[in-house]
């Protein structure tokens, strides 16, 4: 009696909670053949905000935090490079609202501890306009507080649970605004400056 044929055991495998995070790099912030830069204007807006406003105290840790404010003047341009961003993504996206934005300006030995933008937003993000060397990475935790107590798992599979990011002057970075994050003590002797923002999308037909 022949003997029977072993069929072959195929495994499938499907990962059920993605979390994106995006990024793209703004060239033309960077670089101009006739004035200074999107990038290099900024810089200067921002020193003199520094000069006359007082620092709000959300996650910084030391540095200068501006107020929650709505897309002006000097931010435009980059309202319209997050719009431009967000619809190409696919997500359906049919329109959007920036609801907040704020300025970031860290200095040697300043942080951000962590904390997530969740509960009243649908996407999250950041700027950079000046990122001098050493001047701190974002780092990513994984959003899955249940699976953070299987240290097997999350050492074998996921590979821990912190993502870090090298920040580069003209990065445009987007995430779920649920995703935790923080930003580790700069030692750079220059200031880093950077834009956050939170935005509500319309997806819906």
């Amino acid at each position: 009696m022949p003997k029977p044929k072993t069929h072959r055991k195929v495994i499938r495998q499907e990962l059920f909670w993605p979390t994106p995070v995006w990024h793209t790099q703004i060239w033309d912030f960077m670089r101009s053949q006739t004035r200074v830069t999107f990038n290099e204007d900024m810089t200067s807006w921002v020193l003199g905000k520094i000069e006359k406003e007082k620092s709000v105290n959300k996650s910084n840790k030391g540095g200068w935090q501006s107020d929650m404010q709505n897309p002006n003047e000097e931010l435009e341009p980059l309202s319209k490079e997050i719009f431009d961003f967000c619809k190409t993504l696919n997500l359906d996206i049919k329109n959007l609202t920036i609801q907040q934005m704020w300025i970031n300006v860290n200095k040697k030995g300043d942080w951000n501890a962590i904390h997530q933008h969740g509960g009243y937003y649908d996407l999250s993000g950041i700027y950079y306009i000046k990122t001098p060397k050493n001047c701190g990475r974002l780092v990513f935790r994984d959003p899955r507080t249940s699976a953070i107590g299987n240290s097997f798992m999350v050492k074998k599979f996921d590979k821990g649970e912190i993502r870090y990011f090298n920040v580069m002057e003209g990065t445009l970075m987007l995430w779920p605004s649920f995703l935790e994050h923080y930003v580790e003590p700069s030692q750079a002797d220059d200031e880093r400056i950077s834009v956050s923002f939170d935005i509500n999308v319309d997806w819906r037909i």
